[in-house]
């Protein structure tokens, strides 16, 4: 992914993939858009907390800033705890 451009905003979400089955349950994932000031999508990813944590090491690991990453993170963490 790489590290935020002056010129680029990052947003995010945590929700819920539409389930397959009934019996099947939904995994929380956390959205991320990295958009122009302009308003264009730049790019986008999603993760599960699993892939979320890693993505937080390798940042990390790199030296940038994991903040809002850290966020959807606890977000990511509490949303399965409520379900």
């Amino acid at each position: 992914m790489g590290a935020r451009r002056v010129d680029e905003e990052l947003t995010w979400k945590v929700g819920h993939e539409p389930e397959r089955e009934p019996r099947e349950k939904a995994l929380p994932k956390a959205y991320f858009y990295w958009k122009k000031k302009n308003g264009q999508l730049v790019r986008s990813a999603e993760f599960t907390q699993s892939e979320l944590e890693a993505e937080i090491e390798r940042l990390s690991g790199a030296g940038e800033d994991t903040t809002e990453f850290v966020l959807a993170l606890k977000m990511l963490a509490l949303s399965r705890g409520a379900r």
